[in-house]
């Protein structure tokens, strides 16, 4: 009984730190065209000079233990598929969200008690840290840019 604990508590840990959670999205705002390869779509800061509005797009990833690089660019590939999906060959971002980086916080306190028995008093210091959000997150504009 003890190691089949330890199998699965080790069998849990190797699927939990292996995954990435990735979800994206689009809603249609134009007309949708053949759908294309997520590797054809360009991503824009600005906007091109002529191109069609196909979807609002957006898409997250998150993972307790990827540094935010990797995970921005596993958002930046799931919002490149949500705009082939829908034929766009562009993306125009307009937010980028990177998770928030830990956060630690040190507290003073101190504490008094008394009852029937005896009184104690207490002194100490508090740590914590806030790992603030695990996701990050994009959101654009699917666009199909005339060339």
């Amino acid at each position: 009984m003890k190691y089949m604990n330890l199998l699965i508590l080790s069998l849990s840990f190797s699927i939990i730190s292996g995954c990435t959670i990735m979800d994206g999205n689009a809603i249609l705002t134009g007309n949708t065209r053949l759908p294309i390869s997520p590797t054809e779509v360009r991503l824009y800061r600005t906007a091109p000079d002529k191109f069609e509005e196909i979807a609002i797009v957006s898409a997250s990833a998150g993972h307790d233990f990827q540094k935010s690089s990797s995970l921005m660019n596993s958002a930046i590939q799931r919002i490149k598929e949500e705009a082939a999906k829908v034929g766009a060959n562009g993306v125009l971002l307009t937010e980028i969200n990177e998770r928030d980086a830990p956060k630690v916080t040190t507290s003073y306190g101190q504490a008094t008690a008394s009852g029937t028995g005896g009184s104690a008093y207490a002194t100490g210091t508090a740590t914590s840290i806030n790992r603030g959000d695990a996701y990050t997150r994009v959101k654009g504009v699917a666009i199909y840019v005339n060339q």
